[in-house]
């Protein structure tokens, strides 16, 4: 894992990461792509994959929606929310979940939790 981070990302740390908390009750957050890699441009978004059963009665779809508003996030962030259960199927697969689990800044939780890949 990456370790360091860039200034959107410590923004999301510190304002949001607590709301995330308090609304959803995550297991896993982790920060990926070129924010996580200190390669963003100054426009780049956050991308996060988030793990929470909160999740389980949400359509795919509406989560990150669902994030979105509940935390008023005004930055730009691309999200990707799962269930525990999967997150664990999706991370044995090759792609992004298992990329961003395995290069990804962890703000909360541990993907070793979830198993092997």
């Amino acid at each position: 894992m990456v370790t360091g981070t860039d200034k959107r990302l410590e923004e999301f740390r510190v304002k949001f990461l607590p709301k995330l908390v308090d609304a959803f009750h995550p297991r896993l957050v982790l920060a990926f792509g070129s924010r996580a890699r200190r390669e963003a441009l100054t426009h780049s978004d956050l991308d996060l994959l988030i793990v929470s059963d909160a999740f389980r009665d949400i359509r795919w779809l509406d989560r990150p929606v669902r994030v979105i508003e509940k935390l008023g996030l005004s930055m730009g962030v691309d999200m990707l929310c799962y269930t525990e259960e999967e997150y664990g199927r999706k991370r044995q697969e090759l792609g992004i979940v298992r990329t961003a689990s395995e290069e990804g800044v962890l703000l909360i939780g541990n993907p070793v939790d979830y198993g092997p890949v």
